[in-house]
This record gives C-alpha cells, structure tokens and sequence, in this order.
C-alpha cells in the first residue's frame, strides 16, 4: 500500500458491502443486477474485477439460515407441542424469504471485504 493512500477500516468496508454499496464512496454501485457484480463503481471507479465471490456467499447463506431456522422450529416441535407438519410450509417460507434478502447482502459484505484486501496488498 502506498503511502498516500488511506487504509479503509474493515467495519466500514464490511458495513457498506451489507448495505450493498460501494466499499470505496459508499454510494450504490457495487452491483449491476440481483447478483452481478459491478467490474468498476460507476461513481469512483474503484476495481471490483478481482473481487468476485464465487460459491463462498451462497455456503455462508446457508449456514447463517440453518443457525436461524432450524433451532426454532425443533423448539416449536419438542417443545410447544406443534406438529412437524404444520411448520414445514412457514419454515420453508421463512427459508426462501431470508435466502432472498441475505445472499446479496452477504455477497456484498465478502466482495468489499475481498475490494479491501487487494487494495491493501
């Protein structure tokens, strides 16, 4: 890293990345569709070309939402009586719901923390 340059701090790299947004200006830009990311910021310019996530977001979003679900509907089962049956339609809603809003947001927050590591090499 040069001396010039400033060091981005890894919470607000990763707090922009959740939010979608470029690491760099933190304006919106860091992608081009649901899950495409930008080569370049339309704003600043800032190279997201080596900072692609591969399959890494998807295991961490399944990861997360396994933690998430499955503790509460085995409590809502052994627990407060409900039939297995009965939660399998709301859990698998609440699956494909949380999937939907986490996957960019993680992607978002790996690729700008990916974004920091380069520029710091």
């Amino acid at each position: 890293m040069s001396q010039g340059a400033r060091r981005a701090p890894v919470f607000r790299t990763l707090q922009r990345g959740l939010r979608l947004r470029c690491p760099a200006c933190g304006q919106r830009g860091l992608f081009r569709a649901y899950l495409k990311l930008n080569q370049t910021c339309p704003i600043c310019g800032a190279d997201f070309s080596r900072s692609e996530t591969a399959d890494v977001a998807p295991y961490v979003t399944v990861m997360l939402i396994g933690m998430l679900v499955m503790p509460v509907t085995l409590l809502l089962v052994l627990h407060a009586g409900a039939s297995a049956d009965t939660l399998l339609m709301p859990s698998l809603a609440l699956v494909l719901v949380l999937t939907l809003l986490l996957l960019p947001r993680i992607k978002g927050a790996l690729a700008a923390l990916l974004w920091r590591a380069q520029r710091e090499m």
